[in-house]
């Protein structure tokens, strides 16, 4: 699908823009600024006066229900409203029901994220297992399975030194 956004104020921070620009998008993705590309032919116009176009927005705190509170919302149903309010990426604290301090509960979050295919999920891997801020998690395995940070989200640590062991623990991978 090849669509036109017209007239709209385009606010763009990584390239210094701020301007009155059409975009142009081929197949999900930005094309071209300005001008069309050749031979592009839009099957969607988008009149964009009066609006800002931007890049998408990255919520840094998404409580994602899944898994545990399915009840409450599905991964489909929180990511369609972000991507509906302009978020495209989702950065998932580890505070679900299991809390994600197991490699296997990553994994399933991101497939399942993938094959919505609707935006990017980041999950945040638990600091300790079940977040009760005693022993560390394998930080390691969490990261290799897709966790781009830790956190302990809002559970206490028991002990400092159990922070001082993590950040020792995140040096020796590079973090």
């Amino acid at each position: 699908m090849n669509i036109q956004i017209k007239n709209g104020r385009l606010i763009d921070p990584k390239n210094k823009l701020d301007a009155k620009q059409d975009v142009f998008i081929i197949d999900r993705r930005i094309a071209a600024i300005g001008k069309a590309p050749d031979g592009f032919a839009a099957t969607q116009v988008i009149d964009a006066s009066g609006l800002i176009v931007m890049p998408g927005l990255v919520d840094v705190a998404a409580r994602l229900r899944e898994p545990g509170y399915e009840y409450k919302a599905t991964l489909e149903s929180e990511m369609t409203a972000a991507v509906a309010g302009g978020v495209t990426s989702l950065a998932c604290p580890p505070d679900t029901d299991p809390p994600l301090d197991e490699p296997g509960l990553v994994e399933m979050l991101k497939y399942r994220a993938r094959s919505l295919n609707q935006c990017r999920v980041f999950p945040v891997g638990a600091l300790t297992y079940g977040l009760k801020g005693a022993e560390l998690t394998e930080m390691v395995e969490l990261r290799e399975a897709g966790c781009k940070a830790f956190s302990q989200a809002d559970s206490p640590l028991t002990d400092t030194r159990v922070l001082l062991r993590a950040m020792q623990y995140a040096a020796t991978f590079g973090y």
